[in-house]
């Protein structure tokens, strides 16, 4: 019996030794809003993978509002978070929460969305030059020629003004040689899908049923452009594309409206970002050394590490249900 309480008391200490490691650190994470499907998965991901680290995650959506979400973060840095992972509302105005907590010596990662003109150890992201190639060689090989419309992100989000700028590049040879002809351009505000449908209806009022793609920079606006493609019952037979694959666009795609998403896999990004938390604070490593790219946000270089992402069209979802991230009940549902 003697022998027997030693064992429990000894098993009892390993068990307490263990969860008071599991509560050494507290992460924090800024979501834009509950609707921004990705960004939701991946937070999720990212907090499945901590655990295994015994790391806690707190997370707060802001419901795209710059406001609620400075002051989600300043209700982090007193709950004495250690880490704060931010999928930035506005790069601008979230600049002062960065200062302030790193001046607390809580460290920031910026996620997806660059934080512009303030200091922070990381940057994840995807690779705007790689999105950007996704979709024009995508629309230019389903459209060599013809009428193209371009709607890129919000403007004062980098993401979509950099992958504009790749659009840009990469159409301006068709377009000088006279392939293409792109009648209209224009950036987003919040990326939104009814801004993107109002857009398309004053191109189709001034230009007429003459669009033969629309390179749309992620899912909601694609989907919103198919929205005014159905009023006319033309759906399918312009070229469409998005970013994200959220899942209604991924049915778009197997009913043949929608063409292409950028998919970013969700759960290796969420994984990628847990490990990347775990070395800076478990084992202090620096970002530096951790980062496979740098990006300057307006005064700094900041350590960047880039995640590869893949084009989906109609002839590949598969993919999706081979990596698990739907069904194909799910998707045909």
């Amino acid at each position: 019996m003697k022998i027997y309480k030693t064992i429990l008391f000894a098993f009892s200490l390993i068990f307490l030794w263990s969860c008071s490691d599991t509560s050494d650190y507290t992460v924090g994470y800024l979501n834009p809003a509950q609707n921004r499907e990705r960004f939701v998965k991946e937070g999720n991901f990212m907090a499945e993978k901590l655990r295994e680290y015994g790391i806690e995650t707190l997370i707060k959506h802001a419901e795209d509002n710059d406001i609620t979400q400075l002051e989600q973060g300043y209700e982090l840095l007193a709950e004495g978070v250690d880490l704060l992972v931010i999928a930035a509302v506005n790069g601008n105005t979230i600049a002062p929460l960065v200062r302030d907590a790193r001046s607390q010596g809580v460290k920031v990662i910026a996620y997806n969305r660059l934080i512009n003109n303030s200091d922070y150890d990381m940057f994840v992201t995807g690779d705007n030059e790689e999105i950007a190639r996704i979709f024009c060689e995508g629309a230019l090989k389903a459209v060599p020629s013809g009428n193209y419309v371009v709607f890129a992100g919000d403007r004062f989000d980098k993401n979509g003004f950099e992958v504009k700028e790749h659009i840009d590049t990469m159409l301006k040879p068709h377009v000088e040689a006279g392939e293409i002809n792109v009648i209209y351009e224009t950036y987003i505000e919040g990326w939104n899908r009814e801004r993107a449908a109002f857009e398309f209806q004053e191109v189709l009022d001034s230009h007429g049923l003459v669009v033969d793609a629309v390179i749309s920079c992620n899912d909601p606006m694609g989907l919103g452009t198919v929205d005014v493609l159905n009023q006319y019952g033309i759906a399918g037979n312009v070229f469409v594309t998005g970013q994200d694959a959220i899942l209604e666009a991924v049915r778009s795609i197997e009913d043949g409206e929608m063409n292409l998403t950028v998919y970013h896999p969700h759960r290796e990004l969420g994984y990628k970002t847990g490990d990347l938390i775990a070395k800076i604070l478990r084992e202090n490593e620096d970002p530096e050394e951790l980062a496979n790219a740098e990006t300057f946000n307006g005064t700094e270089s900041i350590p960047t590490f880039r995640v590869k992402s893949m084009g989906i069209n109609r002839e590949n979802l598969g993919t999706l249900v081979d990596l698990g991230e739907y069904s194909w009940e799910e998707i045909r549902n």
